[in-house]
């Protein structure tokens, strides 16, 4: 009887902790965010990112000014700023570049809102495609990095020959990964080529 009273008190022990264990799982889990929070934060990546490409025109437009002011009359060959006008449509081109990808991307962030099922898809995929472990992609989740975030960042190191903890941590300190794709000297295309297939058509 003894025996048998132990038992049963020891199930049940095990049990409420089993209970108890996935209750406090679930009390410290983050409530998923709605579409609209989603959206918004993408949204404010793009900003980020946006802010970028607005100030590589403003500089091309300088450049064209300067151009302006100190073109030879009749007019010449002026090989100095053509080589600074090239070297600041290269900056637009990978600025452009990174804003559009990211944004595009973006809708992958709102599918997976709208249908969370899928999320475990594009987990896999991304893993698999990068190469990277499933606790490295879960902790970036965790920290709230949207999917159109994770995969430029790592899109943009497989670009650049970076490790992705630099590439991420840069993207921390600037906030636009215009601005990161730039800092890191990724050269126009190389961002598309590096995640060419990524989502087979």
């Amino acid at each position: 009887m003894r025996m048998k009273l132990s038992a049963s008190l020891a199930f049940a022990l095990a049990v409420g902790f089993a209970v108890g264990f996935v209750f406090a799982k679930q009390s410290h889990q983050q409530p998923t965010p709605s579409v609209e929070e989603i959206v918004k934060k993408v949204q404010d990546e793009i900003d980020a990112s946006g802010k970028q490409v607005v100030m590589e025109v403003w500089a091309a437009l300088q450049l064209l000014k300067e151009a302006v002011k100190e073109a030879p009359v009749p007019p010449a060959p002026m090989p100095e700023l053509e080589r600074k006008f090239a070297a600041i449509g290269e900056r637009l081109s990978v600025a452009v570049e990174t804003l559009l990808t990211h944004t595009f991307i973006g809708a992958v962030e709102k599918t997976t809102a709208a249908m969370p099922e899928l999320n475990f898809i594009v987990f896999e995929r991304v893993v698999q495609f990068f190469n990277i472990s499933r606790e490295d992609v879960q902790g970036m989740r965790e920290k709230g990095l949207t999917w159109s975030s994770i995969i430029v960042g790592y899109g943009l190191a497989k670009a650049s020959g970076k490790p992705a903890k630099d590439v991420f941590a840069a993207y921390e300190k600037e906030k636009a990964w215009s601005k990161v794709a730039l800092d890191l000297g990724v050269k126009p295309q190389t961002l598309g080529k590096a995640l060419h297939g990524l989502f087979p058509q």
